[in-house]
């Protein structure tokens, strides 16, 4: 058990294999570690998420088995046209699905815990990143919402988890009304700014980050057909060529590193998304009993 159980954590995006981090936050949880703020990109921020909804170490594994990933892909109904659906959807809604459904599910598990809407969680308990497509530039939700003259007490946890999630040119971006100006902007994957958000990470108790690390056995993915393998083939060699070179050091963050398969594959069984959970949990478990939040950690 650790000495100091209260701290705050970071929680790196990285496509649907990020269920291995909702593995390791349950081991920081079997351990004895309480979140007062958490951050996410991404993934990251359905993990980020669950936590800041009060979600426990055996509620986390229940949810990675219980969700059906492969139905969180909700495809336009031209996705159904032979040979050009996925470039014709590209053309006409911006991406291949929709994203309502992950909006959908992750809000019924929050509304599970009673939250709806960020004023249902502690005040300075959730971060979600997410990127402003129309200004290029990065926000962090709740608090840059504001700026769009938009009242986080009404705003739902899982749009800005959505927002956060919808990978480019695979999921539709998010349109967010800009009162402010009287336009909609286009919100889309926060990993595009900032994929590992330590910075945002508040530094009044010590900081934990969870990283994904790729395991060097990479298969290559479909090879470039026309737009849409295309544009799938930008964001799967994004996600996997973060991971393939020397990490930035990070200081003040301890890091707990989690081996995946970097890829989007959502086409993931309960039994495969139990395997990673578990390996995350693991894995995560031995480096924390050698976690000393006094020492600097590496990213």
């Amino acid at each position: 058990m650790c000495r100091v159980t209260i701290v705050n954590a970071v929680f790196e995006g990285g496509g649907v294999r990020g269920v291995a981090l909702a593995g390791a936050a349950a081991a920081a949880l079997d351990h004895g570690y309480t979140f007062d703020h958490t951050v996410g990109t991404s993934a990251g921020s359905l993990v980020a998420s669950l936590l800041a909804a009060g979600y426990d170490a055996e509620e986390l594994s229940s949810i990675v088995c219980a969700v059906d990933w492969p139905g969180l892909l909700d495809p336009f109904p031209s996705m159904g046209i032979p040979l050009v659906g996925r470039h014709v959807a590209l053309v006409l809604h911006k991406g291949l699905y929709r994203g309502e459904e992950l909006e959908r599910i992750w809000g019924e598990l929050l509304c599970a815990k009673g939250v709806k809407t960020f004023a249902d969680l502690r005040p300075g308990s959730l971060s979600v990143v997410a990127t402003d497509l129309s200004h290029g530039r990065g926000v962090s939700l709740p608090g840059a919402l504001t700026d769009y003259g938009v009242d986080p007490v009404t705003f739902p946890v899982a749009r800005a988890v959505r927002m956060s999630s919808s990978v480019p040119f695979l999921f539709r971006p998010v349109a967010l009304r800009d009162h402010t100006r009287g336009e909609d902007v286009l919100m889309v994957d926060g990993a595009m700014a900032a994929n590992y958000p330590v910075g945002l990470a508040r530094r009044d108790r010590p900081v934990i980050g969870f990283r994904l690390h790729a395991e060097a056995d990479q298969h290559p993915h479909e090879r470039v057909r026309g737009p849409a393998s295309l544009a799938r083939s930008v964001v799967i060699a994004g996600i996997r060529a973060r991971y393939s070179l020397p990490r930035a050091r990070e200081v003040g963050a301890h890091v707990i590193t989690v081996p995946v398969s970097a890829d989007l594959d959502f086409d993931i069984s309960p039994d495969d998304a139990r395997a990673v959970f578990d390996r995350g949990r693991h894995v995560a478990a031995r480096q924390l009993e050698h976690l000393d939040l006094e020492a600097e950690a590496v990213a």
